[in-house]
C-alpha cells in the first residue's frame, strides 16, 4: 500500500453489523473503504475512502441516513511494533509541520494503520517519504 492522502468518515459509536451494511453500500457503488478498527470493539469507527470516491461516498450515506463526521487525512502504512508511530511523527515534525490529529490501528500482527492530519497534509506526507 501507497501512502496516500485520503478521507476518513467518522462514525460513532456504531456497531459493528452497522458498520459492515455501510461499508457493503459503499462498495456496491463502486467506493472501496478500509475499515479501522477492523473488528467490532464497541468503539468508534473510521472508514477510509479515496479521494476519488468521496463525492460518491457522500451520496450513498446521505441516501442510506448515515451521519459521517469527513476529514482528509495521510493514510501510512507502518510495521506493527512499538516507537513506529512516534518515529513518524518525529520526521513529520522535523521538517517543521504540526500535527493536528493522529489516529492508529493495529490491522494485523504485522501492519498497523495511522491517520495523520494538519494544517498541511501534503507536507505531511512529503515529510514520510
Amino acid at each position: 500500500m501507497a501512502n496516500r492522502i485520503v478521507t476518513e468518515l467518522f462514525l460513532e459509536k456504531s456497531s459493528f453489523k452497522e458498520v459492515s451494511k455501510t461499508a457493503k453500500s459503499l462498495a456496491t457503488a463502486g467506493v472501496n473503504t478500509i475499515v479501522m478498527p477492523p473488528e467490532d470493539r464497541g468503539i468508534n469507527t473510521h472508514l477510509v475512502v479515496e479521494q476519488g470516491d468521496v463525492a460518491k461516498a457522500r451520496k450513498v450515506l446521505k441516501g442510506a441516513g448515515v451521519v459521517v463526521i469527513e476529514k482528509e487525512v495521510v493514510l501510512i502504512e507502518l510495521e506493527n511494533k512499538p516507537g513506529t508511530m512516534a518515529l513518524a511523527a518525529s520526521r513529520i515534525s522535523g521538517k517543521g509541520v504540526n500535527l493536528t490529529y493522529a489516529f492508529s490501528v493495529a490491522m494485523n500482527a504485522k501492519v498497523s494503520y495511522v491517520l495523520f492530519g494538519g494544517d498541511d497534509n501534503p507536507a505531511i506526507l512529503e515529510a514520510i517519504g
